[in-house]
């Protein structure tokens, strides 16, 4: 008889968890090797690197631990939670994120296509691990393991307490939250970290003995298995802080009846920061070999090309080195948020840095107006500066946001409220979205204007100033939609929906999440790379440095 009724057998965790996750690789195995890798003739360097890339995607997309984060804390309505801890802790959430990121990885470093050809060349090499790991990177991890570590112990120490039922009187803080005793939690921790840690090296393991592709060089093959490194370690890292955000979390819950209004999980800000950069750690670029009829160098350009463009080139090279201040701006802007609480509530770590990613782009336009042009320089009119879905987009966050901001008006005045997320004034919920929106429109207009403004870069051709403006007017043009659809989601998720049906509350906070994640995916939306035709440069001087009048 099984003493915990609560706990699955054995053989229902078998059914409920491990079939899922081996349909899942069979899935990702088919989408890899049929669908991204499926060269008819012959592999490709294109193949190859979106075989690479898609391989990372995948597993950042399975590596989420969002349904773990309550693990170990129950409500009042689990009666029984306290007493079989073992049923509160969130097994699969907790090691499914860490199996299914190691088997993406491992099934996307077997999935490599056998050389076609009858004949094979040997080659004898002694590959080390630590010969492909970036140092910065793997010392990095290693830290953020060893972090995450050192605070299982302070879980498996800490007590757990019950749940309550209401408030207790008198009481500061209305906590109703029960915890468990830290044992199991600390227990599955350990165990998902281990296999995260085991299961990491293996793969590396894995990425440096594989056999080197046909048909790169050598080099190349060094830079893809660096590659494949990079994406292994920046999700085995971030997937590592997020446990350790699942253990603060548990620890910082505080007592029903304790006298502490608010707390913040620190280890949970941390985790935020890891996640932000290990997204921007970006992995080394798999170019062609220069003995290849393909190679053009940083921007698809010959070296002797290169060279002949000297100022123009590091401007162009600048101009691509956004997301090194993004990325602070971005962390920035959040905790300014949160410093705002007070009188933004909730919005300000969401929505400041939608206010300050402009500000940073006009830094950037001020330093290249310095360095790269000409003061007085007459400059052409600039056509189609931004393309029109952009504009549509703008306009349909707008009219959804005055809509939204417009109910929120009605709810405020008609709904009998005396606060809204935790300010006096219900008015708040229609005048703080529109004072913000109204931010991000500010500082977007102003670096929209100095964008276009800035003199044309000197001795640069035409159609490569042009270029660049262009690239500077969508990064500011993306921003500040992405703001405004972020806004509007966060007005729709906030929204006091109690007159409502829990169909349309529900509803209303899907949509609301919907708009949250098209503004942050139109503020990192990628924008067209650089082609030697942006130099003006005629087909002769695309050729490779030294190739012969054939090969031109």
């Amino acid at each position: 008889m099984n003493p915990n009724p609560l706990a699955p057998t054995f053989m229902e965790g078998l059914v409920s968890f491990g079939l899922p996750l081996a349909v899942l690789c069979v899935v990702i195995y088919s989408v890899l090797r049929f669908a991204v890798w499926s060269p008819r003739n012959g592999p490709s360097l294109d193949h190859v690197r979106n075989h690479a890339y898609w391989t990372g995607v995948i597993a950042w997309a399975l590596s989420s631990l969002g349904s773990a984060g309550r693990a170990g804390l129950y409500n009042f309505a689990q009666p029984n939670a306290h007493n079989s801890p073992w049923s509160v802790t969130p097994w699969p959430s907790l090691l499914g994120p860490v199996l299914a990121i190691i088997a993406v990885h491992a099934i996307g470093q077997a999935t490599w296509p056998a050389p076609k050809s009858a004949k094979r060349v040997a080659a004898l090499e002694f590959r080390r691990v630590r010969d492909y790991v970036p140092t910065a990177l793997g010392w990095t991890t290693l830290a953020i393991f060893l972090a995450t570590a050192a605070v299982i112990p302070f879980v498996a120490m800490a007590g757990g307490f019950e749940a309550v039922n209401a408030p207790v009187p008198g009481a500061v803080g209305a906590w109703t939250t029960g915890r468990i005793d830290g044992g199991p939690l600390a227990l599955a921790l350990s165990l998902a970290l281990a296999l995260l840690g085991t299961g990491t090296i293996l793969v590396m393991r894995l990425v440096a003995s594989r056999r080197s592709l046909a048909n790169l060089s050598a080099e190349q093959n060094k830079t893809l298995r660096i590659i494949g490194m990079n994406r292994l370690l920046r999700v085995s890292a971030t997937v590592a802080s997020g446990l350790a955000a699942v253990a603060g979390n548990y620890l910082i819950q505080p007592v029903p009846g304790s006298d502490i209004d608010s707390f913040v999980n620190w280890l949970g800000l941390v985790n935020m920061a890891v996640l932000v950069t290990m997204f921007f750690w970006k992995p080394p670029a798999l170019e062609p070999a220069p003995n290849d009829p393909d190679y053009r160098g940083i921007f698809g350009l010959s070296r002797t090309a290169e060279s002949g463009l000297g100022n123009v080139l590091a401007a162009s090279r600048f101009s691509g080195t956004t997301y090194v201040l993004l990325a602070p701006t971005a962390v920035i802007g959040a905790l300014l948020g949160y410093a705002l609480r007070f009188w933004l509530g909730s919005m300000g770590p969401f929505l400041t840095p939608f206010v300050l990613m402009p500000l940073a782009y006009l830094w950037l336009e001020v330093v290249m107006r310095r360095n790269y042009t000409t003061a007085a320089t007459p400059r052409t009119p600039l056509r189609h500066a931004i393309p029109w879905p952009l504009y549509a987009a703008f306009a349909i966050s707008a009219v959804g946001l005055l809509l939204a901001v417009l109910h929120a008006r009605h709810v405020s005045i008609t709904g009998g409220r005396n606060t809204w997320d935790g300010l006096d004034t219900p008015a708040a919920m229609y005048l703080i979205p529109c004072a913000l929106a109204l931010a991000i429109l500010l500082s977007g207009a102003a670096a929209l204007r100095f964008a276009l403004a800035r003199p044309p870069l000197t001795d640069a051709p035409r159609v490569l100033d042009e270029a660049l403006r262009r690239r500077s007017l969508f990064r500011i043009a993306r921003t500040i939609t992405g703001g405004w659809y972020a806004t509007l989601g966060m007005v729709l998720i906030m929204m006091p929906l109690a007159p409502l049906p829990s169909a349309a509350s529900f509803e209303m906070r899907t949509w609301g999440t919907l708009c949250l994640v098209v503004g942050v995916l139109l503020a990192i939306y990628p924008i067209r790379k650089l082609t030697p035709a942006d130099f003006g440069l005629d087909a002769a001087e695309l050729a490779p440095h030294g190739a012969s009048p054939s090969q031109r």
